[in-house]
């Protein structure tokens, strides 16, 4: 990718006209900058949810801690106490239960983190004045394509679509 076509449009039906035509031709959508929250954003191309995090890091802690409470009763310090098993795992349940809980609720903040991508300061994206316009009154679609004959395509389906302005930023 080399250029980006980016439009504005002026209502959201304008703007949903667009983005599902440069879908169907094929093009990358690279941005999408809106007024207020759409259905339309997001519908079948998320990147998975928190729950997978959360239950694979609540799965990791439970299971490490509990593999820690054997390895310590009957390798590193075995303790024999009234002629007890060394494994006495019903005793070691309740500690591996409350850490699993722990280490899940990091593991949902974690995929919080990287799905919503706030380590970021800053993006390219925010030098551009369609996307400062389009917190306030219009909507912002930006494809990715390769310079020449891709972005004048993409920027002639863009303004067929409805927008109200459209240009090509090469990177």
């Amino acid at each position: 990718m080399t250029a980006v076509a980016i439009a504005t449009f002026d209502s959201e039906g304008a703007w949903l006209r667009a983005r599902t035509r440069a879908i169907a031709a094929g093009h990358r959508v690279v941005g999408e900058w809106l007024p207020y929250a759409s259905k339309a954003i997001g519908s079948g191309e998320g990147r998975g949810g928190i729950l997978p995090w959360a239950l694979t890091g609540g799965a990791i802690g439970g299971f490490g801690l509990f593999a820690l409470e054997c390895w310590t009763a009957i390798v590193s310090y075995p303790f024999n106490s009234g002629g007890r098993a060394l494994l006495s795992w019903p005793a070691f349940i309740p500690a591996p239960v409350e850490f699993a809980a722990l280490t899940a609720g990091i593991g949902g903040i974690v995929a919080m983190f990287v799905q919503a991508r706030l380590t970021r300061l800053t993006h390219p994206a925010f030098d551009w004045e369609e996307v400062a316009e389009a917190s306030r009154s219009s909507f912002v679609l930006a494809l990715g394509c390769t310079a020449g004959d891709d972005a004048n395509a993409a920027v002639a389906l863009l303004a067929n679509a409805g927008a109200t302005h459209s240009r090509v930023i090469g990177l």
